[in-house]
């Protein structure tokens, strides 16, 4: 069975702010590796294509035809197929209490967020940057802290009102 992760694919590094001229595939369709996902143009008229990192299914975008973005922008999320590599089959053998313990060590870096699909889903339909939401006690952005982090947003609005 094919195991498939949630990426957000962002904007590449660019020099200008760009503006989105074409999307090359729709909501849900499934995509190769490297297959164009969506085209950027520079203030200079030149192109540049965003490929799909790996394959798998795109899921919903964050920009519209027009919007622009600068570098590292969410544009889209992507389920993407793992490689098929039985990891899970290592859980099967392990004593009950082994299987009950958690499986990961959150990694805490400033360069990789750990989000769970509901709250990446729910930050993108909010238009939420989750670079800006601090992650709960186990390093990872969960919906109890991407709402706690919108209310507190919300509640700051209305004191400076």
């Amino acid at each position: 069975m094919k195991q498939t992760t949630t990426h957000l694919i962002c904007a590449p590094t660019l020099p200008t702010p760009a503006g989105v001229s074409a999307f090359h595939v729709s909501t849900g369709q499934a995509v190769e590796a490297e297959a164009p996902l969506l085209s950027l143009a520079l203030d200079d008229g030149q192109q540049v294509v965003v490929p799909a990192p790996g394959a798998g299914l795109v899921g919903s975008f964050a920009v519209t035809l027009g919007d622009t973005v600068n570098s590292d922008e969410l544009l889209l999320m992507m389920e993407i197929e793992e490689p098929d590599n039985d990891w899970l089959a290592l859980v099967d053998g392990l004593p009950a209490a082994c299987a009950a313990a958690p499986v990961a060590t959150p990694i805490i870096s400033g360069e990789i967020l750990q989000v769970t699909r509901f709250a990446a889903q729910l930050a993108l339909r909010l238009g939420v940057d989750l670079t800006e939401v601090p992650p709960n006690q186990s390093g990872i952005i969960d919906q109890e802290a991407l709402e706690g982090w919108v209310r507190r947003q919300l509640s700051n609005r209305n004191v400076m009102r």
